[in-house]
């Protein structure tokens, strides 16, 4: 990573090592260059037809999340490099202690539905297809594929930690 702090301000209290300093760099440029990227949303967004309100109003709704992820990576880094909570901040992993297979069960039972989910989407996609060009339905069942694909990809990752002994 070669990214350094843009500005003349510490982004600590205390020196970090040059790797978790370049790391708190990358996520505070991130959070930053997203402010230009909001503004071109906003300015398009009230330029056309209610559709495409509609459309930048879901991309600034996950712009908004990523912005808040990264204001709280930032924050663990920060966190970590001065000993001292910066909030909100992304949660160290630890060991699921008690009901490890309770988390696991539960996980697989979650994971079942999002596949079952995944495959009803498809079927959906492939029923809406004479509507693609009218409507915003196959693009919404796609979007919505999507974030079963995210989900999963969390489940899985929960389901990992659970089954991890350390």
């Amino acid at each position: 990573m070669t990214t350094t702090p843009t500005t003349g301000r510490r982004p600590t209290e205390l020196p970090g090592s040059p790797w978790d300093e370049q790391l708190l760099a990358h996520f505070e440029e991130h959070v930053e260059g997203e402010l230009d990227l909001l503004q071109a949303y906003l300015a398009i967004r009230d330029t056309g037809p209610e559709h495409i309100r509609y459309l930048i109003d879901m991309i600034l709704e996950d712009e908004g999340r990523h912005h808040r992820t990264f204001k709280e990576l930032a924050n663990r880094i920060r966190s970590d490099i001065d000993f001292r909570d910066y909030e909100p901040m992304v949660p160290y992993l630890k060991r699921v202690a008690a009901d490890r297979e309770a988390v696991v069960e539960a996980t697989d039972r979650l994971l079942a539905f999002e596949h079952d989910d995944a495959k009803a989407l498809r079927q959906l996609t492939r029923e809406l297809k004479p509507l693609r060009e009218t409507t915003l339905f196959s693009l919404l069942v796609e979007l919505m594929a999507l974030d079963t694909k995210k989900h999963v990809a969390i489940l899985e990752f929960i389901r990992r930690s659970a089954q991890h002994t350390w």
